[in-house]
């Protein structure tokens, strides 16, 4: 019987401890092709070194973070970069969906620099 209570305790710890981190996952699409999804695009968290990119369903998941405020970054080239806020709870997965637009290119300010 001691050792069903110690196995119990144990069991009963590991759920709680394994509940103390979160994840954020995202969907990317391009803004510009009906909302398609954009594959390879660069995902980050500022002010740290975790990065991903995005899979052929333009899919991203940051797992194993500590609950609190995060700034996710979008970058994909020729496209403008974008900064979404988000708020990560504890035990929780928070969820994004983004569009990117391409960027715009003044071509008056590019032959005037020559």
């Amino acid at each position: 019987m001691k050792h069903l209570i110690y196995i119990f305790t144990i069991m009963v710890c590991s759920f709680t401890f394994g509940q103390e981190t979160s994840a954020i996952q995202g969907n990317i699409l391009d803004g510009e092709q009906f909302n398609e999804p954009l594959l390879m695009a660069t995902v980050s968290i500022e002010n740290t070194e975790l990065t991903t990119r995005t899979n052929f369903r333009g899919n991203f998941e940051f797992d194993n973070l500590t609950p609190g405020s995060y700034n996710i970054v979008v970058r994909f080239v020729g496209y403008e970069t974008i900064e979404l806020p988000i708020i990560v709870a504890i035990g929780k997965t928070s969820v994004i969906q983004a569009s990117l637009k391409a960027k715009t290119i003044d071509m008056a300010s590019l032959t005037a620099s020559k």
